[in-house]
């Protein structure tokens, strides 16, 4: 988890520093003490921006509430779209059960419905079958690794539990149907979008792709179309 914190000065920056990556070796923080720093590290890091009460961090947060990235973090501080501030120590908890509750950062909004129909189009180009039960919630799962990347880093715990509960189904049922439609496109998709999408691995003698490789090809297509969108 990559956490950046938006401080008024560089020591109590480096204070959260301490506390955050004292949760475990996943952790990781990035101090900043400007609205400069922070768009920056926001650049690499889509996670988790914290805004602790500064005039800098006012500033920040207009600027994004006025033009949210296409990759927001989840937002917490005074203010902020996605709850107040939480101690270093409740940051772990707190991720975890909006992972349950299948809750994306507030600013992902703005752009995930047009992530999803993007999606569609493209799925629909590669012969994804309309039949399948994946197809219900596959534009939007391909649009949420969009709008919130980090997503395709652990698709056991974070994916999959998130379409889940949006679908009233199981993380284990949204694994399987997934899988079922890869399968599926590979054999009876379009030859020509695969080939153009995915090179020479569309040969069916060697395998077709893990449900991890699909989405990840799929989310960098569309992330360049979206970024040219926005």
């Amino acid at each position: 988890m990559e956490v950046i914190v938006l401080a008024p000065s560089a020591e109590l920056g480096r204070q959260w520093q301490y506390r955050i990556e004292d949760r475990g070796e996943d952790w990781r923080c990035s101090p900043v003490s400007s609205a400069a720093q922070a768009v920056a590290q926001l650049q690499e890091w889509q996670d988790v921006l914290l805004l602790l009460p500064c005039a800098e961090s006012r500033a920040l947060l207009r600027m994004l509430l006025q033009e949210p990235p296409l990759s927001p973090p989840l937002l917490l501080g005074e203010g902020a779209p996605d709850g107040p501030l939480v101690p270093a120590e409740a940051l772990p908890e707190m991720l975890r059960r909006r992972r349950q509750e299948g809750c994306l950062p507030s600013l992902a909004a703005h752009h995930l419905p047009a992530a999803a129909d993007m999606a569609r189009a493209l799925l629909r180009t590669l012969g994804v079958p309309g039949r399948l039960r994946a197809w219900a919630f596959l534009p939007e799962m391909a649009a949420m690794t969009v709008v919130h990347p980090p997503l395709l880093q652990d698709l056991q715990h974070g994916l999959y539990p998130m379409i889940a509960q949006r679908y009233g189904m199981t993380a284990a049922g949204v694994e399987r149907s997934l899988r079922l439609c890869v399968e599926s496109t590979w054999m009876h998709g379009s030859l020509s979008a695969l080939e153009r999408f995915f090179g020479n691995s569309v040969d069916p003698e060697r395998g077709k792709p893990t449900n991890r490789e699909f989405l990840c090809r799929v989310q960098e297509r569309l992330a360049l179309a979206m970024q040219r969108l926005v």
